[in-house]
């Protein structure tokens, strides 16, 4: 087992937090008034995975339990798959993205249920001394195998929700961030060196640096793109079960082209 005791060597400077604030929905101490908070470690247990979708169905008025459990695990993984790649692969550092350094933190009423992400330290670690692939893998490991996995399980048990599912509502963002977001801030050569790591999260690394027997980002490699250039979704998310009035996604399969 690897130890989760990371060696923290430098930390977050304002600008990189400015830069995660405007493109990652970062939370900024600026950011106004707190109306509610999730902590990272609340969702390592059950029961605190349990609490969690019991208050987001009652505030989001949803009308099925697998959609609000969808929809947690999509918003937990839209930040799992910015904040710390981007720290990783634009600033080579690595946050520290361990439960109790971690909270989703709401600030608004609006249902769709959209936290701003914090880290509380702002420490980081970063490759000296080790190969970045050594580094990075290192780092991932600790990120999934022994805090997104053990979340995942915890909804899976609680709701059944598909886990294919759940690790596609990150790989959606990996493949945004990497195929797509990164080209406008970046000119070819530059995007070119930086889906390196791209290539290792995606296709390199083992299904033990995710708690599982296979790569689970591997699976959702080979969807076909979109006009939009987005990727098609293999599993749907069911945000369309959220209430009645609710339709498919941009990139859900049961579109029909």
């Amino acid at each position: 087992m690897v130890n989760v005791e990371v060696m923290m060597m430098g930390s977050i400077h304002i600008k990189e937090e400015e830069f995660l604030a405007e493109h990652f929905r970062y939370y900024s101490r600026n950011d106004g008034k707190i109306l509610e908070v999730i902590r990272g470690e609340d969702l390592q247990t059950k029961k605190g995975v349990q609490q969690t979708l019991d208050g987001m169905h009652i505030f989001m008025q949803s009308e099925s339990l697998l959609t609000t459990a969808s929809l947690l695990s999509k918003r937990y993984g839209y930040y799992i798959a910015t904040v710390p790649l981007a720290l990783i692969t634009i600033f080579n550092k690595s946050p520290n993205m361990s439960p109790n350094n971690t909270e989703l933190v709401r600030m608004d009423e609006n249902l769709k249920w959209f936290p701003k992400f914090r880290l509380l330290s702002k420490d980081v670690s970063e490759p000296k001394g080790k190969t970045r692939e050594e580094w990075m893998r290192e780092e991932l490991e600790i990120l999934f195998k022994f805090h997104v996995h053990p979340f995942f399980l915890h909804i899976n048990q609680l709701t059944r929700l598909s886990m294919d599912v759940m690790w596609e509502n990150i790989a959606i963002y990996i493949f945004w961030f990497y195929e797509r977001q990164l080209q406008e801030w970046y000119d070819a050569d530059t995007v070119k060196v930086m889906k390196h790591d791209f290539k290792l999260i995606v296709n390199q690394l083992p299904g033990e640096v995710f708690g599982t027997t296979t790569n689970p980002f591997s699976y959702f490699q080979d969807q076909p793109l979109l006009p939009t250039e987005a990727r098609k979704r293999k599993c749907c998310c069911l945000s369309y079960k959220l209430y009645d009035e609710s339709i498919y996604c941009k990139v859900c399969p049961h579109l029909i082209k």
